[in-house]
């Protein structure tokens, strides 16, 4: 049975982790790894039950690890067992004890076994032995790597003398046997995750005695390449070949990790060659470390860390974009009352500001550039398809009418086989003929529909600044634009149906952009709709009230104003603010750029 898994940690709140897991699952993981540090075993053991049992509700197998227990396992976790404990840590070969603990130490050992037994309680299908390893000098402070550990008396009494790396090869398999054979007692199941080593001080030569310990079920390991300065698909080929010929020589399962975390959007092609390697092994249960590419952890995170995990994710799963996802706690939807439905979409759509106020600073910059071009008589234009082609046809509609303006306009196709098109998207651009002043801003909700792509392309051919607006990180469109807004608005509470959260956010977004770019432009005076075109009723009312409100001039006058200025609501306030007739107040606008404030600034204060 294919498996594909994701590492979690660094988060302690139930409803926090669950929005994360619910992710997970909705992009197409079926099993999480949750670190389980000595922290958590002192102070969280009864939250990380809860977050194995949330995992669970979810469909995700769980499997839990020693993160930095005794600093013998992998992860950046310090420990306070060494602290508490320095009697039974390691020696170096010179004397200098470190904090570490010791592998033959049955103190250290009974501690490990508690570790398990809290690690069960909480209720994980697998308990995840990690890089289990002697002391690395590096990671105790000590500088000289040949320094070699542990030679404690009681080492020293069981090698009958000074350890040698068979004593050292020797004593971990044994440890590992032990941990093996208490969690199998205690109806646990055990995975073993080797360092891709097979020689040198923390190698093991042969792989055969760790794969045929009794109550192992999985052989895993995790050949991350950047670490050893290797190629990728041949350093991942290599290991996964010994893996999955050692595991089946065993009858127990291979399972292989791959990094994300410290990858940048360079690194994607070395990544899939790895899972390519991966499969070529005959190997079917791969995991990443870690979640969202680890993008939340200082030390390990890229700035592309977003891309990263959308490839990894993508490459694992072969999912669709997050909001194309299937919500697994959403399944029993359509059988659920009405009253709880619209509880449901309301406090989804709740996201959707939260998550396009996150996009706050890109949407800034974004309109600033746009303003800049448009001042200089470009357009700002927008193309799409499907449902983010309406929502930017929408915008673009509205803006004509409520600030009398041709400079954002929409490039959209009807034909539903037009989305998939790449050479139609451009096609439709190029019949818009823009050019180096204009703004072309792509919308798409997974940020990889072609008819947008192809857009996005023919306008950068053309000399016109894009802007990409899509609903997911890490997208193509993100690539391929000049500037990038990310509204992350996660799984649709109906999957795929981007009309919803994502339809929402694209709305709000464009509402945003093309509003502030119009009050930049001088389109208001204050928060005054003052560049209405007054084709109706309901508008002229509106038209006579902007001017009433921003002169304070009594009914009659504005009346009057209104009609001097043949229905120019902007030409009706500067004539009475400045006391010049309206010929004079369209002189003042034209040199004024349609700015009311300046065309007054020398009248009013």
């Amino acid at each position: 049975m294919t498996r594909t898994g994701v590492s979690y940690f660094g988060v302690r709140i139930p409803r926090h982790v669950r929005r994360d897991l619910e992710d997970i699952a909705a992009r197409g993981y079926t099993a999480v790894l949750h670190t389980f540090s000595e922290n958590d075993l002192a102070y969280y053991r009864g939250t990380m039950a809860e977050i194995v049992a949330a995992s669970h509700e979810l469909g995700l197998e769980v499997q839990m690890c020693p993160w930095g227990v005794g600093r013998t396992f992998g992860g950046e976790a310090e420990s306070r067992w060494v602290t508490f404990n320095p009697e039974a840590c390691q020696v170096l070969d010179d004397g200098r004890r470190v904090a570490t603990g010791c592998l033959n130490n049955p103190v250290y050992r009974s501690f490990c076994k508690e570790w398990a037994d809290a690690a069960l309680e909480c209720g994980t299908d697998y308990v995840f032995w990690d890089e289990p390893h002697w002391t690395v000098p590096a990671h105790v402070g000590v500088d000289d790597p040949e320094r070699w550990a542990c030679c404690c008396d009681l080492c020293r009494e069981l090698a009958g003398g000074m350890p040698t790396q068979e004593f050292r090869e020797a004593s971990l398999v044994d440890f590992l046997g032990d941990m093996c054979a208490h969690d199998a007692a205690h109806s646990g199941k055990n995975t073993i995750c080797l360092l891709p080593l097979t020689e040198g001080s923390h190698g093991i030569k042969d792989w055969n005695s760790v794969a045929a310990l009794p109550g192992l079920e999985v052989f895993a390991t995790d050949p991350y390449w950047k670490n050893f300065d290797e190629p990728a698909g041949s350093f991942v080929g290599r290991f996964a070949t010994l893996l999955a010929e050692t595991a089946a020589r065993h009858g127990v399962r291979a399972q292989l990790w791959l990094p994300s975390f410290g990858l940048t959007r360079d690194d994607i092609p070395d990544l899939e060659a790895a899972i390519a390697a991966t499969h070529a092994a005959g190997i079917d249960d791969i995991w990443t470390w870690g979640y969202e590419a680890c993008g939340h952890m200082t030390h390990l995170a890229t700035p592309d860390s977003p891309l990263v995990w959308e490839a990894v994710t993508r490459a694992l799963t072969g999912g669709a974009p997050t909001t194309e996802r299937q919500r697994v706690d959403l399944r029993d939807l359509d059988l659920r009352p009405t009253r709880e439905l619209v509880g449901l979409i309301n406090a989804e759509d709740r996201t959707v500001a939260e998550a396009v106020d996150a996009a706050a600073d890109s949407i800034a910059a974004a309109v600033d550039a746009i303003v800049e071009r448009l001042d200089r008589g470009g357009r700002l234009v927008y193309v799409g398809a499907g449902s983010s082609g309406r929502a930017a046809a929408g915008d673009a509609a509205e803006c004509g009418p409520t600030f009398s303006t041709d400079q954002i306009i929409a490039v959209t196709n009807e034909e539903e086989a037009a989305e998939d098109d790449q050479d139609v998207g451009g096609n439709d651009l190029l019949a818009a003929a823009v050019g180096p002043n204009d703004v072309v801003l792509g919308v798409s909700a997974s940020g990889a529909t072609p008819y947008t792509l192809g857009s996005i392309d023919q306008a950068k051919a053309a000399g016109s600044l894009t802007i990409g607006l899509a609903c997911v990180a890490g997208s193509e469109l993100m690539q391929r634009a000049d500037l990038g807004i990310e509204v992350e608005v996660g799984p649709e509470v109906i999957a795929g149906s981007t009309r919803m959260k994502a339809g929402t956010a694209q709305k709000l977004v464009l509402n945003t952009i093309s509003t502030i770019v119009m009050v930049q432009l001088g389109k208001t005076f204050g928060n005054l709709m003052v560049d209405v075109q007054a084709s109706n009723e309901k508008l002229r009312a509106r038209a006579r009230r902007a001017v009433a409100l921003a002169t304070a001039a009594n009914e009659e006058d504005v009346a009057a104003a209104i009609a001097a200025a043949e229905g120019d609501p902007k030409v009706a306030i500067v004539s009475l603010l400045a006391g010049v007739d309206a010929e004079a107040a369209r002189s003042r606008l034209l040199a004024a750029h349609g700015v009311i404030r300046e065309a007054v600034a020398d009248v009013v204060g």
